[in-house]
């Protein structure tokens, strides 16, 4: 679709969902990774969008397909912000839900025209909101 507001029905859009387990081994190998305190108790909070990215039900793929998009089409990562209303718990398996909260439109000088997708991934355990995890990817539109 090339027109501005071509997807605008996806604002809204939940996704499937799913639940994620925070593996003790994983966060060790997290902060080991990013130069932090391995045997911290609390997680590090990059494991927010790990955990939201891989309970949230779709693949990459499925994901790209609802903006007309692939990987070759060369998706970049855009924003991200991720806000924890309680501390992670390794050990716990969240429940993990989300949605797509915004499409833009943008052209730029040198990039080309592009649409940028907002997307927010919620952590819930017992009941108990976590964390949130804004995202935005980018997508180019060579062809509009």
């Amino acid at each position: 679709m090339s027109e501005p507001d071509g997807y605008a029905d996806r604002v809204g859009r939940e996704f499937p969902g799913g639940e994620y387990t925070l593996a003790p081994w994983r966060a060790w190998l997290t902060a080991d990774a990013l130069l932090d305190d391995p045997y911290d108790e609390v997680p590090h909070p990059v494991l927010a969008w790990m955990a939201g990215v891989s309970g949230w039900g779709l693949t990459w793929d499925e994901f790209f397909a609802w903006f007309d998009a692939t990987a070759d089409d060369g998706p970049m990562f855009g924003e991200h912000r991720t806000t924890l209303y309680r501390p992670l718990r390794m050990g716990a398996t969240y429940r993990v839900s989300g949605r797509v909260v915004s499409v833009e439109r943008k052209v730029g000088r040198k990039a080309g025209t592009m649409d940028i997708v907002g997307y927010e991934l919620d952590l819930h355990l017992a009941g108990d909101h976590v964390a949130r995890c804004f995202n935005s990817i980018i997508f180019p539109r060579r062809s509009a």
